[in-house]
Order: C-alpha cells, then sequence, then structure tokens
C-alpha cells in the first residue's frame, strides 16, 4: 500500500502537514488540496492545536502543480482545457480562506524547490523559515500560464509590486537569501541546522498564549483593507476575548510575581 500523499499528525500543540511526493518533488494534486482543507478544519476547530507546520517530504518543499499530469490535457479541446484549469485553481479558494482566518500561526519549513504555486503557500504562511538550499520561482509562465495558489494576491504585498511582476512575468528566482532580504522569508539557516530551528520555533508558539496569537495575527491581517476608526473596532473586540481567556490571568500574575508565565500549566 502506497504512502499518503499529504502526511499530517497533531501532537503536543503541534499540527504537521507535509506534501509527500518526494518522487515528484511534491508536486500537487487535487486529492492533495482537499486533504489539506480538511485537515486545516480539523486544526482550526481543535482547542489542542496551537501552531501549524507546513513542509515537504525529502529534499524540496513543492515543485507546484504536476507538470506532467497537466501535459495529459494538452491535446483537449481549448474550452475543455479552460474549464478543467479554472476549476483546478478555485477548488483552493477554501485552502487559503483557510490559512488567512485560522487563528492560530502557520510555519513554513522550506528546503529545495519551493516553485509556481508553492509561493502562494509560502507567502501564505505566518512564518517562513528557509534552508540555504531553497529556490523559490513562479515558474507558471514557462509552461504559459499566470501565476495560481494565491500567489498574485499575497506575493505583492510582501515582496512589492516590481519584484512580484519580476518573479510572475520573467520567472526570474530567488535565492534563500534573497528571499529572505524582500520578506518572503524570516529565517535563513544552514540545511543541517533547519529542522533543529524549526522545533525551537514551533516550541515557542506552542507555549505561548494561542488566544492573543491568533487574534493578533487576524487584526494585522485585516488592517490593509480597513479604515483606522475599523481597525480600532477590531483591536477593541479581540483584546476582550484575549483577557476572557486564564491566559491573561496567568500573564497578568506572573508580570507582577517577577516570573516568567506559564501558559500551558492549567
Amino acid at each position: 500500500m502506497s504512502e499518503p500523499e499529504l502526511l499530517t499528525q497533531i501532537d503536543e500543540g503541534i499540527a504537521r502537514i507535509s506534501f509527500n511526493r518526494p518522487h515528484a518533488r511534491n508536486a500537487l494534486t487535487p486529492a492533495m488540496v482537499q486533504a489539506m482543507i480538511a485537515f486545516l478544519r480539523e486544526c482550526e476547530r481543535r482547542d489542542d492545536v496551537r501552531v501549524i507546520l507546513l513542509t515537504g517530504a525529502g529534499d524540496h518543499f513543492m515543485a507546484g502543480g504536476d507538470v506532467k499530469a497537466f501535459a495529459q490535457a494538452a491535446d483537449a479541446a481549448p474550452e475543455d482545457r479552460r474549464s478543467q484549469f479554472e476549476t483546478l485553481a478555485l477548488d483552493t479558494l477554501p485552502l487559503f480562506a483557510l490559512m488567512e482566518r485560522i487563528a492560530k500561526p502557520i510555519v513554513a519549513k522550506v528546503r529545495g524547490a519551493c516553485a509556481g504555486a508553492s509561493v502562494g503557500y509560502v507567502a501564505a504562511a505566518d512564518f517562513v523559515a528557509v534552508s540555504d538550499t531553497a529556490l523559490f520561482m513562479v515558474a507558471n509562465a514557462a509552461i504559459g500560464t499566470s501565476p495560481d495558489g494565491a500567489t498574485s494576491w499575497h506575493l505583492p504585498r510582501i515582496v512589492g509590486l516590481r519584484k512580484a511582476k519580476q518573479m510572475c512575468l520573467l520567472g526570474d528566482r530567488l535565492t534563500a537569501q534573497q528571499a529572505v532580504e524582500c520578506g518572503l522569508a524570516n529565517w535563513l539557516h544552514p540545511d543541517a541546522e533547519l529542522d533543529a530551528a524549526v522545533e525551537k520555533l514551533l516550541r515557542r508558539l506552542a507555549n505561548a498564549p494561542t488566544v492573543a496569537l491568533g487574534q493578533a495575527k487576524l487584526l494585522l491581517n485585516a488592517a490593509p483593507g480597513n479604515a483606522l476608526i475599523d481597525q480600532l473596532a477590531l483591536e477593541g473586540q479581540a483584546a476582550g476575548l484575549c483577557c476572557a481567556t486564564q491566559d491573561f490571568a496567568e500573564g497578568v500574575t506572573a508580570f507582577v510575581e517577577k516570573r516568567a508565565p506559564n501558559f500551558r500549566g492549567y
């Protein structure tokens, strides 16, 4: 029996998602997208999930869509191709809506190739740690198509419009160092040290006040589209939610007692 194309696990507050087609550089299939949507929905409703990791099995993060599978459609009628690939792109809408709204931090761990739609997956994450082997490319134009995977929404907001056009229209690549410099990634690590560094980050996030971090994420995601008065209203609602939690009681008590807070000790 073959292994699942998407590996998932929840343990000690950490949910893990791994693209698992290493023989194809973890290229996406429709089944992988649907499995990821289902798992993220589970993570959203489970209180024991405090942080989510997104990574790829083997030496690469993800090579975007499965171009070999796409080639099978090359001989189909133009209208059939249009319908097929429009549907494939729209089927990811629930996935990226979940990544945007889920009130828990998402960490992407990237080594090797991050191509095509997978750039959108990385850009949609809240934190990105990369190996010195990582290479980012929006390769869609090379096969005669436009960006997908929410790349056209996230990428210009992170790296700027001109850099996004350079990547999407010209197919220019970013090295791991360049990804950090333009804000697509937070941290760069030697490949041998990436796993340990990410585990340390995951533990730090899992031990943090989950509701406070989740509300901060949602506030920051909403801010670019809001007027000041609307954003302040959201801040007030978020503050109320946070201050009603046991994490708040523990945090202020620990501050007064001059000790480190223990947000998982009750």
